[in-house]
């Protein structure tokens, strides 16, 4: 039953595609609205989401709301070539188009508004809640010219939503549902928007906190629903416009999380010795301001972070057989890994942009970025404290950049215009690492400077104003780093940037009066200078160089349908068979992508019927398929393979809207689907990373 309500989904949300020869990639702003009247700023200055030679999404506020979206996983494969892993609150891997790893920063840029979220370790990204935002745009391939290092594999902004300065409004939200196995869910969220001096100046407030229930069984302690999560979010911003050139904003945000145990297990049962808690804190400022030059728009961001992570792994079964050798029996029979993590970044932009009409138009931009890192790590041990440090490390990085951009578009005729954009990316990063290995301290430091010149080039046909087709070139790249020298002689002391190239054909249609909207990309990516381990000389212990390559093809495909005004069918696909073809110690010839998905594809449906002058139906149904994939450590893991398996997930959600409020049932996870994110062992992840069940609940949500 299952695969045959998947199966008339899937068929019947493609009949748009099967319209047309190609598909598109972009989602629109909500089910009643018109594709044409997208407005986003993925070039940084406003477009209609039609006009943008890239591959991009666009998730306007009412598609997240109907979409019951909270956070990013709830949009994976509903994009193409986007999925997400996560092992608990806070603990997240993205990756775009198949570009992924366990080494260095994330492949994917990631924006707060003017703000960059990127961050140099692995699993450790910022998680936004999706409350009151006025859109998420998902830019896929290279990004490095407008928005830096990290874009391998493309950039998400999440843009919220500004305050209005001409009316009082706001919106409440609440939430219940229970969690098959486990607890129950709560949620709510309340946004109010007061204007203080009418079209002068405004605030918006938004306040949430988020119940995740458990489902995760401790079988050794006899506790239920372990891996309970909190969540709490504010966020506030001013608007300022003082005169009609000057625009001036200020926002706040802080959120809070803490999970008693990530979400590891086997069939919803651990047998950890240890708690495995998350927490999880940061508070973002961020200043903004446009000024209106007639011929140009000068605008200046400002943005400080503070930020605080903490988490605690049982690793007494890696720790214990070596332990019952040293000590007495029964003196340590319970290890944990802990870590203590601070962040403070500050972020710093000028950018310059031409307002005119004419065929000629440019951008010219100026970033500093200061980020520094200090993490603690100790191994804790019960019911007796080690008479001497097992493992331990004090860790400071100190990174200072700044990149210089400039972009120039030209159109020749009203129909073929080009883009030609290039960035220089410069960077200082310092280290000073104490680490402890069963008592001997050792000491690395590191010192050294990256830097890197990203161009791109983009030519783009109109054969309307609702159809194109585009060409683009970019490259994309990461940072270096360091490795631990002290460990034995012959270690390089840093690691080299690598780098992406990603030739792109692409086109975007808008059919039948914007009644059809298609995408499609066609891409070939080749990745180069791959941050790879390699065996130290003379031991068995590992580093860090720029060993592998990686290439590829890619496509990516999306239709939305809105047969009528109530009715919108949507379909995507993404398809990438991204491989190493030049082996590494843990990577043979043909090893794919770590953690990344193949192939997946998407259907929704989303019906709302006008049943009276008041009221509206709501009937809506998600579907999102993941191909299976892996993690390929030979070098470190036993088994050198770790699974991802696919999965099949269905939401339901069935209500009705009485004016300004909506009340709708709804099922994630519908049928159950019972694959793990990961199958471990996989370092300090002992058991698997679990899915969560089936959630049936309530929802309610009123506007005014």
């Amino acid at each position: 039953m299952k695969k045959r309500i998947m199966t008339l989904m899937a068929g019947t949300a493609m009949l748009p595609a099967a319209a047309f020869a190609q598909a598109t990639g972009a989602a629109d702003a909500g089910p009643d609205a018109s594709s044409g009247d997208i407005i986003v700023t993925a070039q940084r200055y406003e477009q209609r989401l039609q006009d943008v030679p890239l591959s991009i999404s666009a998730i306007g506020a009412d598609e997240l709301a109907a979409r019951g979206t909270t956070d990013l996983k709830d949009l994976q494969y509903s994009v193409p070539g986007l999925s997400t892993y996560e092992y608990g609150v806070s603990r997240q891997f993205v990756q775009l188009r198949g570009l992924a790893t366990t080494i260095g920063s994330s492949t994917v840029g990631l924006y707060l508004d003017e703000t960059p979220l990127g961050l140099d370790t692995q699993g450790d990204p910022f998680n936004v809640r999706l409350y009151d935002m006025e859109r998420v745009e998902v830019l896929r391939g290279p990004q490095a010219t407008l928005y830096g290092q990290g874009s391998m594999g493309g950039a998400i902004r999440y843009i919220p939503a500004a305050p209005r300065l001409d009316a009082v409004g706001g919106s409440f939200e609440g939430e219940y549902s229970s969690t098959r196995y486990g607890d129950s869910n709560y949620k709510a969220v309340g946004v109010l928007n007061l204007p203080i001096a009418t079209d002068k100046l405004g605030v918006r407030l938004v306040a949430g906190y988020e119940r995740i229930g458990g489902y995760i069984d401790n079988v050794v302690s006899g506790e239920k629903n372990i891996n309970s999560a909190d969540i709490y979010v504010l966020r506030g911003t001013l608007l300022a416009r003082p005169t009609d050139r000057l625009s001036l904003s200020l926002m706040g945000v802080y959120q809070e999380s803490k999970q008693a145990n990530q979400d590891f297990g086997v069939d919803y049962r651990t047998t950890a010795l240890l708690p495995q808690p998350v927490n999880d804190r940061y508070t973002l400022f961020q200043g903004k301001a446009s000024y209106d030059l007639d011929t140009a728009l000068l605008s200046f961001s400002t943005s400080y972070i503070d930020r605080h992570n903490s988490g605690q792994s049982d690793v007494s079964a890696f720790y214990l057989p070596t332990l019952n050798l040293i000590f007495p029996p029964g003196f340590i029979d319970r290890v944990g890994t802990a870590t203590d993590s601070d962040f403070n970044i500050y972020n710093g932009e000028i950018r310059l942009a031409s307002q005119n009409d004419g065929p000629f138009g440019w951008q010219v931009g100026a970033i500093y970025r200061d980020s520094k890192f200090h993490s603690v790590t100790t191994t804790p041990t019960a019911p007796n404290p080690s008479p001497i440090d097992l493992v331990a490390s004090d860790v400071l990085f100190r990174n200072k950049s700044y990149a210089l951009y400039g972009e120039v578009n030209y159109a020749f005729t009203p129909q073929l215009k080009a883009i030609v954009g290039l960035r220089y990316f410069d960077e200082h990063k310092t280290a000073h690492i104490e680490s402890v290995n069963f008592g001997a301290l050792t000491t690395d430091i590191g010192d050294g400077s990256f830097n890197s010149f990203n161009p791109r080039f983009n030519l783009s046909y109109e054969f309307s104003p609702s159809s194109m087709v585009f060409v683009n070139v970019a490259k994309g790249f990461r940072s270096g780093g360091f490795n631990a020298t002290s460990v034995g002689p012959g270690i390089p002391p840093t690691y080299d940037s690598d780098e992406i190239w990603t030739y792109e054909l692409g086109t975007k249609h808008q059919l039948l009066d914007g009644k059809l909207t298609l995408d499609a990309s066609l891409y070939r990516s080749e990745w180069s200078k791959v941050q790879s381990y390699t065996f130290v000389p003379g031991s068995a212990l590992a580093a860090v160089t720029n060993g592998g390559h990686v290439d590829g093809w890619g496509v990516d495909l999306s239709a939305t349908a809105r047969p009528t005004k109530a009715l919108t069918l949507t379909a995507t696909y993404g398809w990438n068979n991204l491989k190493f073809d030049k082996a590494t110690i843990d990577k043979a010839v043909g090893d794919p992508v770590d953690g990344a998905v193949r192939e997946s594809w998407s259907a929704s449906l989303d019906y709302r019927p006008q049943l009276s002058a008041d009221v509206t139906g709501i009937f809506r149904i998600d579907y999102q398929h993941a191909g299976p994939s892996q993690i390929t450590l030979r070098l470190f893991n036993v088994p050198p393979v770790i699974p991802r398996p696919g999965r099949d997930l269905v939401n339901l959600r069935i209500g009705v809207g009485v004016g300004p409020v909506e009340v709708a049932l709804f099922a994630n996870n519908l049928f159950d689907e019972n694959a793990p994110n990961l199958i471990g062992p996989l370092g300090t992840i002992g058991e698997n990373i679990e899915q969560r069940p089936r959630v049936i609940g309530i929802g309610a949500n009123a506007r005014f």
